[in-house]
């Protein structure tokens, strides 16, 4: 498959996030667990939710990787620096390479290739980790081969 792939300016984003390792089968687990963490907290969700991986190989069975939910912050502009086990987080804006993924998620592996080799091909290097935006999920579109997930490189950090 063929990906198309564009530099991309990613906002302020205050996020909550829980990194463990593990495998990626855990994800779903992970994601309802921070989604959990966030609501005792009196949070907002403030859009989907991402997925931060920091090894090389994403099929690793134990992957280094953290969920991330984007809230409000709260009304006096702070986050929690910890929430049991997550953290808060405030990620400046970043220019980042952007492609997007329709499918199940264990078939990205040609889009991941696309944005290393953008990156590659511009004379950069990626400045952080992979995140994949979950721009659909199980709960709105159950069908794995419909899911929409833009992934992301940021660069020129």
């Amino acid at each position: 498959m063929t990906y198309d792939v564009d530099s991309v300016q990613v906002p302020e984003q205050t996020l909550v996030t829980l990194r463990e390792r593990g495998p990626i089968r855990d994800i779903g687990a992970r994601m309802a667990r921070l989604r959990t963490l966030a609501t005792q907290a009196g949070l907002v969700p403030a859009g989907p939710m991402m997925g931060r991986f920091y090894d090389d190989e994403i099929a690793a069975s134990d992957l280094d990787y953290e969920v991330c939910l984007p809230v409000q912050p709260r009304a006096d502009g702070s986050i929690p620096d910890a929430i049991a086990e997550a953290r808060g987080e405030l990620v400046p804006a970043h220019t980042a390479l952007a492609t997007k993924h329709t499918g199940r998620r264990d078939q990205m592996d040609d889009a991941v290739r696309a944005l290393h080799e953008a990156v590659a091909a511009i004379g950069y290097r990626a400045c952080g980790p992979l995140t994949e935006v979950y721009v659909t999920d199980l709960g709105s579109t159950p069908d794995p081969a419909m899911q929409v997930t833009e992934l992301r490189i940021p660069y020129a950090c």
